[in-house]
């Protein structure tokens, strides 16, 4: 099973994210206040995140362990690999 399998775009409560990644409520609720990670509310205004969150927060919190950054520079490294990732497609579709 791989990441394709699942819809990243399938909302998942707050508390579901957090109890995932092992993470206080209050850290993703900043993290999404501040932009790093996309966060709607719902009509009784319980916090929804993305499926694809989970990752992105597993990605944040293994930079920030393994190599010290922030997760504002963390987000900023995942989004750069990214944009990467895609001109690199691009790039090989040009070839083809």
């Amino acid at each position: 099973m791989t990441a394709d399998d699942f819809d990243m775009d399938e909302s998942l409560t707050l508390e579901v994210i957090c109890s995932t990644v092992g993470a206080r409520e209050s850290l993703v609720l900043r993290l999404a206040q501040q932009g790093l990670l996309e966060a709607t509310a719902d009509e009784t205004g319980q916090t929804l995140l993305p499926q694809r969150a989970v990752v992105e927060l597993r990605r944040m919190q293994r930079l920030r362990r393994d190599l010290g950054v922030n997760f504002t520079g963390a987000a900023i490294i995942i989004d750069l690999v990214r944009r990467i990732e895609a001109l690199n497609r691009e790039l090989a579709n040009y070839r083809d």
